[in-house]
């Protein structure tokens, strides 16, 4: 954990980096939320997130500040681990960082500027044969060899029949 200069083993005050603190502490609140179940994640779960998974929601003026806080820490969170599938229904396909360590998003940029529905789940995209993706343009050059690297990526992945959201720290 970083400290300040203040701390102690430097002959400061023992004073602490409360912002480090603070986002450590709502990194492990979003961590339980999304893998464990108990009253409190009960309540977020039916009040902020429906049916949806934590990376498919953002604030909304209203919301409370303890979610405001947990969804600006929710991307620095999410970057730090792997994204279990399950179903796909919770896990977006462009976005979220499920099949290896960046989101096709960035791995894929040419493809992603292209690309008509961005927030589509992996199990809309998976369920299909040809995957159900579409372009606003045909692909031709360094997009078709891109598209077909990432299919060649995508094509063994098998969806389970559970419906969870979970992830796990790196």
């Amino acid at each position: 954990m970083e400290r300040t200069l203040y701390t102690e083993g430097f002959g400061g005050l023992g004073i602490h980096n409360l912002e480090l603190q603070i986002k450590c502490l709502l990194s492990k609140c979003l961590f339980r939320l999304i893998n464990e179940d108990g009253a409190w994640q009960s309540l977020l779960r039916r009040k902020f997130l429906s049916n949806k998974a934590i990376t498919q929601v953002q604030y909304r003026p209203g919301d409370s500040h303890f979610w405001a806080d947990l969804m600006k820490a929710k991307d620095d969170f999410l970057a730090r681990g792997t994204l279990k599938v399950h179903n796909g229904e919770q896990v977006r396909f462009w976005k979220d960082a499920w099949l290896g360590d960046k989101p096709f998003s960035e791995v894929y940029p040419g493809l992603f500027r292209i690309v008509r529905r961005k927030d589509d789940t992996v199990a809309k995209v998976l369920g299909t044969t040809p995957l159900n993706v579409s372009f606003r343009r045909g692909l031709v050059n360094a997009n078709r060899i891109a598209w077909f690297d990432l299919v060649s990526k995508v094509v063994n992945v098998h969806l389970t029949n559970v419906r969870c959201f979970s992830m796990e720290p790196l």
